[in-house]
């Protein structure tokens, strides 16, 4: 029979060293922080191109008068997301939405510079509902395809001046 000798395991010492905090301190605890909300920043200052007539004079449609809603919001949330792919200028949405939203767009979706991509396509709106009140107010909800992931948008249409309007677009 043949004896294996073992070689001695060297000894390493073990340190003890501070656990990271998981958690933020309590209002209560000394040296605690105020705690941050994240709200979202104000939209800026229209520019000086907006300040026209044709932005600030504009008279209420009721829906009656209106061209089909379901169609506008198809085709508003095709060329937003043509828009958003950078296959779409941006200028082109400025005359379906109101001064503070084209201002909002334009810095959210930062298309200066943005490389262009595939064009989506007209099976990227999945699904479109549109509830109409006769007040001259819509709400658009969509489902798009981008690239394998969904997501969903919404949309409010007002009728101005005798054409839908978009003031509000919320998913992007």
């Amino acid at each position: 029979m043949t004896a294996v000798l073992h070689e001695p395991v060297p000894v390493t010492l073990l340190r003890l060293v501070p656990a990271p905090v998981s958690a933020p301190p309590f209002d209560d605890e000394p040296g605690a922080r105020p705690v941050l909300r994240l709200v979202r920043p104000l939209p800026p200052a229209a520019p000086a191109h907006f300040d026209d007539d044709a932005w600030l004079a504009s008279e209420r449609t009721p829906t009656a008068q209106l061209p089909s809603a379901t169609d506008m919001g198809r085709l508003l949330v095709q060329a937003v997301l043509e828009v958003r792919a950078g296959v779409r200028p941006i200028q082109q949405l400025r005359r379906d939405t109101t001064p503070e939203l084209y201002i909002a767009l334009r810095s959210r979706l930062g298309v200066a510079g943005r490389a262009r991509g595939a064009r989506p396509d007209r099976s990227a709106v999945r699904s479109l509902h549109v509830q109409v009140r006769p007040e001259g107010v819509a709400e658009v909800c969509a489902t798009v395809r981008q690239g394998p992931r969904y997501i969903a948008l919404g949309l409010r249409l007002e009728g101005v001046d005798g054409r839908w309007r978009c003031t509000e677009l919320v998913g992007l």
